[in-house]
Protein backbone atom coordinates (compact mmCIF):
# COMPACT_ATOMS: atom_id res chain seq x y z
CA UNK A 1 0.00 0.00 0.00
CA UNK A 2 1.44 3.37 -0.99
CA UNK A 3 1.32 6.05 1.68
CA UNK A 4 -0.59 9.25 1.01
CA UNK A 5 -1.55 12.43 2.87
CA UNK A 6 -3.77 15.32 1.73
CA UNK A 7 -4.81 18.51 3.54
CA UNK A 8 -7.37 21.16 2.64
CA UNK A 9 -9.04 24.09 4.33
CA UNK A 10 -12.64 23.05 4.84
CA UNK A 11 -14.16 25.96 6.76
CA UNK A 12 -13.21 29.55 7.57
CA UNK A 13 -14.99 32.39 9.33
CA UNK A 14 -16.96 34.94 7.34
CA UNK A 15 -19.69 37.53 7.64
CA UNK A 16 -22.42 35.10 8.67
CA UNK A 17 -20.32 33.13 11.18
CA UNK A 18 -17.16 34.27 12.89
CA UNK A 19 -16.17 30.76 13.98
CA UNK A 20 -16.77 27.16 12.92
CA UNK A 21 -16.09 25.26 16.13
CA UNK A 22 -16.47 21.79 17.68
CA UNK A 23 -15.94 19.72 14.50
CA UNK A 24 -17.52 16.30 14.04
CA UNK A 25 -17.15 13.57 11.41
CA UNK A 26 -19.17 10.51 10.50
CA UNK A 27 -18.32 8.03 7.75
CA UNK A 28 -21.49 6.17 6.78
CA UNK A 29 -21.79 2.55 5.70
CA UNK A 30 -22.03 3.82 2.11
CA UNK A 31 -18.76 5.71 2.47
CA UNK A 32 -20.38 9.15 2.63
CA UNK A 33 -18.52 11.65 4.81
CA UNK A 34 -20.64 13.95 6.99
CA UNK A 35 -18.77 16.92 8.49
CA UNK A 36 -20.58 19.14 11.01
CA UNK A 37 -19.83 21.94 13.46
CA UNK A 38 -21.12 24.73 15.69
CA UNK A 39 -21.20 27.77 13.38
CA UNK A 40 -20.99 30.70 15.79
CA UNK A 41 -21.78 34.37 15.26
CA UNK A 42 -19.11 35.19 17.86
CA UNK A 43 -16.45 33.11 19.57
CA UNK A 44 -18.12 32.56 22.95
CA UNK A 45 -19.49 29.18 24.04
CA UNK A 46 -22.87 30.84 24.70
CA UNK A 47 -22.97 32.75 21.39
CA UNK A 48 -25.86 32.64 18.93
CA UNK A 49 -25.07 29.72 16.65
CA UNK A 50 -26.35 27.07 14.27
CA UNK A 51 -25.21 23.50 13.72
CA UNK A 52 -24.30 23.12 10.05
CA UNK A 53 -23.44 19.98 8.09
CA UNK A 54 -21.91 19.10 4.71
CA UNK A 55 -21.87 15.82 2.77
CA UNK A 56 -19.10 14.38 0.63
CA UNK A 57 -19.57 11.33 -1.59
CA UNK A 58 -16.08 11.36 -3.10
CA UNK A 59 -13.84 10.82 -0.10
CA UNK A 60 -13.68 14.44 1.03
CA UNK A 61 -12.55 15.86 -2.31
CA UNK A 62 -15.71 17.95 -2.64
CA UNK A 63 -18.65 18.77 -0.38
CA UNK A 64 -22.25 19.86 -0.67
CA UNK A 65 -23.30 23.28 0.50
CA UNK A 66 -23.90 23.70 4.21
CA UNK A 67 -27.33 22.67 5.46
CA UNK A 68 -28.62 23.37 9.00
CA UNK A 69 -29.37 20.58 11.45
CA UNK A 70 -30.21 22.90 14.35
CA UNK A 71 -30.61 26.66 14.68
CA UNK A 72 -30.17 28.89 17.69
CA UNK A 73 -32.84 31.40 18.64
CA UNK A 74 -32.94 34.56 20.71
CA UNK A 75 -34.41 32.56 23.62
CA UNK A 76 -32.04 29.57 23.18
CA UNK A 77 -29.03 30.87 21.25
CA UNK A 78 -26.72 27.93 21.85
CA UNK A 79 -27.17 24.68 19.92
CA UNK A 80 -24.13 22.77 20.97
CA UNK A 81 -22.05 19.61 21.13
CA UNK A 82 -23.27 17.87 17.96
CA UNK A 83 -22.66 14.13 17.77
CA UNK A 84 -23.49 11.57 15.06
CA UNK A 85 -23.37 7.78 14.86
CA UNK A 86 -24.93 5.12 12.64
CA UNK A 87 -26.73 2.03 13.89
CA UNK A 88 -26.54 -1.49 12.49
CA UNK A 89 -29.61 -0.93 10.30
CA UNK A 90 -28.09 2.12 8.63
CA UNK A 91 -30.04 4.82 10.46
CA UNK A 92 -27.90 7.87 11.27
CA UNK A 93 -28.55 9.43 14.67
CA UNK A 94 -27.75 13.09 15.34
CA UNK A 95 -27.80 14.32 18.96
CA UNK A 96 -27.31 17.86 20.22
CA UNK A 97 -28.09 20.19 23.13
CA UNK A 98 -29.80 23.54 23.49
CA UNK A 99 -27.90 25.78 25.93
CA UNK A 100 -26.18 22.72 27.44
CA UNK A 101 -29.54 21.42 28.64
CA UNK A 102 -29.98 24.36 31.04
CA UNK A 103 -32.38 27.31 31.44
CA UNK A 104 -35.10 25.67 29.37
CA UNK A 105 -32.69 24.10 26.90
CA UNK A 106 -33.16 20.48 25.92
CA UNK A 107 -31.20 17.49 24.63
CA UNK A 108 -32.55 16.45 21.22
CA UNK A 109 -32.22 13.74 18.59
CA UNK A 110 -32.83 13.70 14.84
CA UNK A 111 -32.31 10.77 12.46
CA UNK A 112 -31.79 10.09 8.78
CA UNK A 113 -32.64 6.93 6.84
CA UNK A 114 -31.22 8.08 3.50
CA UNK A 115 -27.53 8.53 4.21
CA UNK A 116 -27.87 12.03 5.65
CA UNK A 117 -29.85 13.66 2.84
CA UNK A 118 -33.08 14.26 4.77
CA UNK A 119 -33.68 14.33 8.50
CA UNK A 120 -36.54 13.76 10.92
CA UNK A 121 -37.96 16.47 13.13
CA UNK A 122 -36.20 16.92 16.48
CA UNK A 123 -37.19 14.49 19.25
CA UNK A 124 -36.82 15.56 22.90
CA UNK A 125 -34.69 13.08 24.88
CA UNK A 126 -34.00 15.38 27.85
CA UNK A 127 -35.82 13.13 30.39
CA UNK A 128 -33.12 10.48 29.84
CA UNK A 129 -30.28 12.89 30.80
CA UNK A 130 -30.85 13.04 34.61
CA UNK A 131 -32.18 16.63 34.51
CA UNK A 132 -32.95 16.61 38.25
CA UNK A 133 -29.40 15.57 39.13
CA UNK A 134 -27.31 17.89 36.97
CA UNK A 135 -27.09 21.41 35.58
CA UNK A 136 -24.92 21.56 32.42
CA UNK A 137 -25.02 18.51 30.17
CA UNK A 138 -22.92 18.07 27.04
CA UNK A 139 -22.54 15.31 24.49
CA UNK A 140 -19.17 14.16 23.20
CA UNK A 141 -18.40 16.20 21.21
CA UNK A 142 -17.14 14.56 18.01
CA UNK A 143 -18.92 11.30 17.19
CA UNK A 144 -20.59 8.41 18.99
CA UNK A 145 -20.15 4.72 18.26
CA UNK A 146 -22.29 1.63 17.66
CA UNK A 147 -21.08 -1.39 19.62
CA UNK A 148 -21.00 -4.91 18.19
CA UNK A 149 -24.24 -5.76 20.03
CA UNK A 150 -26.02 -2.76 18.47
CA UNK A 151 -25.78 -0.42 21.47
CA UNK A 152 -25.44 3.24 20.55
CA UNK A 153 -22.95 4.93 22.87
CA UNK A 154 -22.01 8.60 23.29
CA UNK A 155 -19.55 9.97 25.88
CA UNK A 156 -21.00 12.85 27.89
CA UNK A 157 -19.93 15.25 30.61
CA UNK A 158 -22.22 16.93 33.12
CA UNK A 159 -22.10 19.13 36.21
CA UNK A 160 -23.80 17.43 39.19
CA UNK A 161 -26.29 19.61 41.07
CA UNK A 162 -24.70 18.62 44.38
CA UNK A 163 -21.76 20.87 43.49
CA UNK A 164 -24.08 23.88 43.73
CA UNK A 165 -22.69 25.63 40.66
CA UNK A 166 -24.48 28.29 38.57
CA UNK A 167 -26.28 26.84 35.57
CA UNK A 168 -23.78 28.34 33.10
CA UNK A 169 -20.72 26.91 34.87
CA UNK A 170 -19.03 24.05 32.99
CA UNK A 171 -17.42 22.53 36.06
CA UNK A 172 -16.51 20.81 38.18
CA UNK A 173 -17.73 17.99 35.97
CA UNK A 174 -18.04 14.22 35.78
CA UNK A 175 -18.12 11.96 32.72
CA UNK A 176 -20.11 8.93 31.71
CA UNK A 177 -21.70 7.45 28.59
CA UNK A 178 -25.19 7.83 27.17
CA UNK A 179 -26.49 4.57 25.72
CA UNK A 180 -29.42 3.28 23.71
CA UNK A 181 -30.26 -0.40 23.21
CA UNK A 182 -33.27 0.20 20.94
CA UNK A 183 -31.90 2.28 18.07
CA UNK A 184 -32.36 5.61 19.81
CA UNK A 185 -35.90 5.25 21.13
CA UNK A 186 -34.79 5.29 24.79
CA UNK A 187 -31.51 6.20 26.48
CA UNK A 188 -29.75 5.68 29.80
CA UNK A 189 -26.65 6.97 31.56
CA UNK A 190 -23.89 4.69 32.77
CA UNK A 191 -21.93 4.99 35.99
CA UNK A 192 -20.54 8.48 36.60
CA UNK A 193 -16.76 8.88 36.68
CA UNK A 194 -15.88 11.40 39.39
CA UNK A 195 -12.74 13.45 40.03
CA UNK A 196 -9.71 11.94 41.69
CA UNK A 197 -6.44 13.51 42.79
CA UNK A 198 -4.93 12.80 39.35
CA UNK A 199 -8.04 13.07 37.14
CA UNK A 200 -9.51 16.42 38.15
CA UNK A 201 -12.90 17.46 36.76
CA UNK A 202 -13.02 14.97 33.86
CA UNK A 203 -14.91 16.42 30.89
CA UNK A 204 -14.83 16.00 27.10
CA UNK A 205 -14.24 12.35 26.32
CA UNK A 206 -13.85 10.05 23.30
CA UNK A 207 -14.86 6.37 23.14
CA UNK A 208 -13.92 3.29 21.14
CA UNK A 209 -14.90 -0.38 21.30
CA UNK A 210 -11.84 -2.60 21.62
CA UNK A 211 -11.32 -5.95 19.92
CA UNK A 212 -12.16 -7.80 23.14
CA UNK A 213 -15.52 -5.99 23.48
CA UNK A 214 -14.50 -3.55 26.18
CA UNK A 215 -15.26 0.16 25.81
CA UNK A 216 -12.23 2.43 26.15
CA UNK A 217 -12.57 6.07 27.18
CA UNK A 218 -9.89 8.69 26.54
CA UNK A 219 -10.63 11.58 28.90
CA UNK A 220 -9.77 15.28 29.00
CA UNK A 221 -9.39 16.79 32.47
CA UNK A 222 -7.82 19.79 34.16
CA UNK A 223 -4.32 18.43 33.61
CA UNK A 224 -1.64 18.50 30.91
CA UNK A 225 -2.12 14.80 30.17
CA UNK A 226 -4.99 12.51 29.16
CA UNK A 227 -6.64 9.83 31.28
CA UNK A 228 -8.32 6.50 30.49
CA UNK A 229 -11.00 4.15 31.79
CA UNK A 230 -12.53 0.86 30.64
CA UNK A 231 -15.90 -0.87 30.75
CA UNK A 232 -16.59 -4.59 30.36
CA UNK A 233 -20.37 -4.11 30.18
CA UNK A 234 -21.00 -1.52 27.49
CA UNK A 235 -20.57 1.54 29.69
CA UNK A 236 -22.74 0.57 32.65
CA UNK A 237 -19.75 0.52 35.03
CA UNK A 238 -16.14 1.66 34.74
CA UNK A 239 -12.80 0.48 36.01
CA UNK A 240 -9.12 1.25 35.62
CA UNK A 241 -9.45 5.05 35.75
CA UNK A 242 -5.88 6.33 35.54
CA UNK A 243 -3.83 9.14 34.04
CA UNK A 244 -2.04 8.41 30.78
CA UNK A 245 1.17 10.40 31.15
CA UNK A 246 2.32 9.29 27.70
CA UNK A 247 -0.34 11.52 26.14
CA UNK A 248 0.55 15.16 26.77
CA UNK A 249 -2.51 17.34 26.27
CA UNK A 250 -3.35 21.04 25.93
CA UNK A 251 -6.62 20.62 27.90
CA UNK A 252 -8.50 20.37 24.65
CA UNK A 253 -10.82 17.88 22.94
CA UNK A 254 -9.17 14.86 21.36
CA UNK A 255 -10.75 12.06 19.36
CA UNK A 256 -10.58 8.29 18.79
CA UNK A 257 -11.19 5.78 16.05
CA UNK A 258 -10.04 2.26 15.20
CA UNK A 259 -8.72 0.61 12.03
CA UNK A 260 -7.46 -2.86 11.14
CA UNK A 261 -3.79 -3.41 10.40
CA UNK A 262 -2.47 -5.61 7.60
CA UNK A 263 -2.62 -8.73 9.79
CA UNK A 264 -6.17 -7.95 10.96
CA UNK A 265 -5.17 -6.61 14.37
CA UNK A 266 -7.09 -3.66 15.76
CA UNK A 267 -5.14 -0.41 15.89
CA UNK A 268 -6.48 2.37 18.09
CA UNK A 269 -5.91 5.91 16.80
CA UNK A 270 -6.05 8.92 19.11
CA UNK A 271 -5.60 12.51 17.90
CA UNK A 272 -5.01 15.64 20.01
CA UNK A 273 -2.84 18.73 20.53
CA UNK A 274 0.43 17.65 22.13
CA UNK A 275 1.44 20.61 24.29
CA UNK A 276 1.26 21.53 27.95
CA UNK A 277 -0.57 24.80 27.28
CA UNK A 278 -0.96 25.80 23.63
CA UNK A 279 -3.37 24.37 21.08
CA UNK A 280 -0.88 23.22 18.45
CA UNK A 281 1.16 20.12 17.55
CA UNK A 282 -1.82 18.14 16.23
CA UNK A 283 -0.66 14.54 16.47
CA UNK A 284 -2.06 11.06 15.84
CA UNK A 285 -1.02 8.34 18.30
CA UNK A 286 -1.29 4.58 17.64
CA UNK A 287 -1.89 1.77 20.14
CA UNK A 288 -2.03 -2.00 19.65
CA UNK A 289 -3.12 -2.83 23.22
CA UNK A 290 -6.26 -0.80 23.77
CA UNK A 291 -4.63 2.43 24.89
CA UNK A 292 -2.26 1.05 27.51
CA UNK A 293 0.81 1.86 25.42
CA UNK A 294 1.42 3.97 22.30
CA UNK A 295 3.90 2.66 19.73
CA UNK A 296 3.88 5.56 17.26
CA UNK A 297 3.15 9.29 17.18
CA UNK A 298 2.69 11.08 13.84
CA UNK A 299 2.77 14.90 13.75
CA UNK A 300 0.08 16.47 11.56
CA UNK A 301 0.55 20.22 12.21
CA UNK A 302 3.23 21.73 14.44
CA UNK A 303 1.96 25.33 14.41
CA UNK A 304 -1.84 25.12 14.43
CA UNK A 305 -4.42 23.23 16.43
CA UNK A 306 -7.58 23.16 18.48
CA UNK A 307 -10.38 20.63 18.80
CA UNK A 308 -9.40 17.54 16.82
CA UNK A 309 -11.84 14.99 15.37
CA UNK A 310 -10.74 11.72 13.74
CA UNK A 311 -12.80 9.00 12.06
CA UNK A 312 -12.05 6.33 9.47
CA UNK A 313 -13.68 4.45 6.62
CA UNK A 314 -10.83 1.91 6.70
CA UNK A 315 -7.07 1.78 7.12
CA UNK A 316 -6.90 3.09 3.54
CA UNK A 317 -8.95 6.22 4.24
CA UNK A 318 -8.67 8.05 7.56
CA UNK A 319 -10.08 11.55 8.09
CA UNK A 320 -8.90 14.16 10.57
CA UNK A 321 -10.55 17.56 11.05
CA UNK A 322 -9.02 20.18 13.32
CA UNK A 323 -9.47 23.80 14.31
CA UNK A 324 -7.11 26.71 13.89
CA UNK A 325 -7.43 29.80 16.12
CA UNK A 326 -10.55 28.55 17.94
CA UNK A 327 -12.43 27.84 14.72
CA UNK A 328 -11.39 30.81 12.58
CA UNK A 329 -10.39 28.06 10.15
CA UNK A 330 -10.75 24.28 10.11
CA UNK A 331 -8.55 21.88 8.16
CA UNK A 332 -9.45 18.44 6.82
CA UNK A 333 -6.70 15.86 6.38
CA UNK A 334 -7.09 12.55 4.56
CA UNK A 335 -4.45 9.84 4.81
CA UNK A 336 -3.92 6.11 5.22
CA UNK A 337 -2.39 3.86 7.84
CA UNK A 338 0.72 3.40 5.71
CA UNK A 339 1.41 7.15 5.97
CA UNK A 340 0.97 7.05 9.76
CA UNK A 341 3.45 4.20 10.00
CA UNK A 342 5.98 5.61 7.54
Amino acid sequence: MSAYFERKELWCGGEAYEKHRIPGLLVTKKGTLLAYNESRRTAEDWALMDILCQRSTDGGKSFSDFFPLACGTEALPTVNNPVMMQDQNGRIHFLYCECYGTRGGRVLRRFSDDDGITWSDAIDITPFTAPDERTCFALGPGHGICLADGTLLVPVWLVPRIYGQPTRKHGPSVVTTFQSHDSGETWSLGEWIWSTAEVVSPNETAAAELADGRVYLNIRSQASYRSRAYSKNGGNTWEGLAPDYALTDARCFGSLTTVKGENGEQILLFANCVHNDERKNVTVHLSRDGGLHWFAHKLIDAERGGYVEINAESAARIYLLYEEDYGAKCHLCTFDLAWLLA
